[in-house]
């Protein structure tokens, strides 16, 4: 079964739920979600102190960066 048919067969059950019950599927899936979102953000941070660290990343401000695309 592809996704979209499974999207599509969950809002047609979601459709006969009780209201309490959508109320309780959506701060779930709410909460899911801004887990999902704080892992991606932790992953992104991670990977950028790891960049960090490595020497990768260059620090200044707009003239050094300016400075920095020209010697390229």
């Amino acid at each position: 079964m592809n996704e979209t048919s499974e999207l599509n067969r969950m809002i047609e059950q979601f459709e006969h739920f009780e209201l309490d019950e959508k109320e309780y599927l959506m701060d779930i899936f709410s909460k899911e979600l801004r887990e999902e979102k704080r892992e991606s953000i932790y992953l992104r941070y991670m990977e950028s102190k790891e960049n960090r660290e490595k020497g990768n990343v260059k620090t200044g401000d707009l003239r050094d960066l300016r400075a920095d695309l020209e010697e390229d």
